[in-house]
């Protein structure tokens, strides 16, 4: 994939609306998380009023990220096609219906139904923050709009452990898991309101010349073209790598508020503020993440490169974290040791959604995004449910943070070894050659 060496300037004006897309994206993403937080926060509760194990808490996390898993391949279809508008609009609005049933649930059934549709709906987010960046910015300028987005998906679980356990110990699960729906469908109206395609929007020619690689190297996307992506080693290795650092990320964003609560025995009350440090870091890590790769890709290092290395490292001091974490013997050092991983691991996955523009064509940028979610979402379907079955099996969660730790340790050297090229436009754009007529 080649990039210009330097990428022009924009107005003012420009760089306001390329922000505010990203801010929006960003709070978008933030939402989503809160809204997937309910279940950690009220884990133990949820636990003792339908009477069920850790295994069956686990078992409603892996339903909602096995069904994202499965919508992300046609919502980056339809996302390369529709562009992110309306998708994300509407699917605020369906998500937020979804988050709202879930406190509406008399059953475990119900609840799961709830969760199941929550995981369709909230689809859309994260793919649809890629085909924003790739809309709005130049390919070695989405490093920091990248890291911001990434971030959404820490600020909003760094938020969830105080706003959301305030609401649950005040007004009870329920009314906790309906006002984020009636928050949903608030967000849903400032997007209709404040996005824009830039397609569509009145641009100078100075904004006009900054996109023009952008709009050069977007051609529609067909079924048949699109299905070639498929063929490609650096496909398999996004999909495969992010299966890796997907089950991380679950592992501790559904598990974290039960595992100081369960193994380092704090109260339900002070899980809420303690769970909230190591995502903050989190939320440092994306953005250091993102400025890291268009650093590297500004000083002359190849595109490739510049976007793999720091996913390659950060994953690797996770890894190390993780394991360290294993040997914490009180809450002040879990909560050092789990917040220096998060911060690693979302280094590592700032480089990762950075890295899909890097390989994929301007065209099927979302369409690799969702393919790469997809395995980041089958590994995040495993990894509660693992975690819930050894947490029941041992009492403990030293084997889980250990098998966490191996898995994130193999996502780096998936990466490292097989998404080595970028995927060319005319590879998947060119015809079918027939063959030759029968005499």
């Amino acid at each position: 994939m080649t990039a210009s060496p330097v990428p022009p300037r924009v107005s003012s004006r420009m760089r306001r609306m390329q922000w505010i897309a990203i801010g929006l994206a960003t709070a978008a993403i933030a939402l989503n998380y809160i809204d997937r937080s309910t279940l950690a926060i009220a884990n133990v509760t949820i636990r003792q009023e339908f009477g069920i194990s850790a295994t069956a808490i686990g078992a409603l996390q892996s339903f909602w990220s096995l069904t994202y898993a499965c919508f992300q391949i046609p919502v980056g279809f339809a996302l390369d096609r529709l562009g992110p508008r309306y998708l994300i609009g509407f699917a605020l609005v369906a998500w937020s219906a979804a988050q709202a049933a879930g406190g509406l649930a008399t059953s475990y059934t119900q609840l799961m139904w709830a969760r199941i549709a929550l995981g369709a709906t909230e689809s859309p987010a994260f793919p649809g923050a890629v085909r924003i960046t790739s809309d709005w910015f130049h390919i070695k300028d989405r490093g920091r709009p990248t890291g911001l987005y990434n971030a959404g998906g820490s600020i909003g679980p760094a938020i969830a452990p105080p706003l959301l356990t305030g609401l649950m110990l005040g007004f009870g699960w329920r009314t906790m898991f309906v006002a984020m729906g009636v928050a949903g469908l608030v967000g849903a109206l400032v997007w209709f309101k404040l996005y824009r395609d830039p397609a569509k929007t009145e641009l100078s020619a100075q904004d006009t010349a900054y996109l023009a690689e952008n709009r050069a190297n977007q051609a529609p996307v067909e079924f048949r073209n699109w299905g070639r992506l498929f063929r490609h080693r650096s496909v398999w290795g996004l999909t495969l790598g992010a299966f890796c650092s997907g089950y991380a990320i679950w592992m501790y964003q559904t598990w974290l508020p039960a595992y100081l609560e369960m193994q380092q025995h704090i109260s339900i009350a002070k899980t809420g503020f303690l769970a909230m440090i190591p995502l903050i870091f989190s939320v440092l890590g994306a953005l250091c993440g993102g400025w890291i790769t268009d650093r590297f890709a500004k000083s002359g290092m190849e595109i490739v490169a510049s976007r793999r290395l720091p996913c390659i490292l950060g994953l690797l001091a996770s890894g190390a974290f993780t394991i360290v974490a294993t040997t914490a013997g009180n809450a002040t050092q879990a909560v050092i040791f789990i917040s220096a991983a998060m911060f690693f691991l979302s280094v590592g996955v700032a480089g990762k959604w950075t890295l899909i523009t890097a390989v994929a064509p301007q065209s099927y940028a979302t369409s690799v995004a969702s393919i790469q979610n997809f395995g980041g979402y089958i590994g995040g379907t495993v990894s509660p449910l693992v975690t819930g079955m050894v947490v029941d099996l041992t009492g403990s969660f030293v084997i889980a943070l250990a098998i966490g730790a191996g898995i994130t340790v193999l996502g780096a050297v998936i990466l490292q070894t097989v998404v080595r090229a970028p995927i060319s436009s005319s590879e998947l754009d060119a015809h079918v050659v027939p063959l030759p007529a029968r005499t």
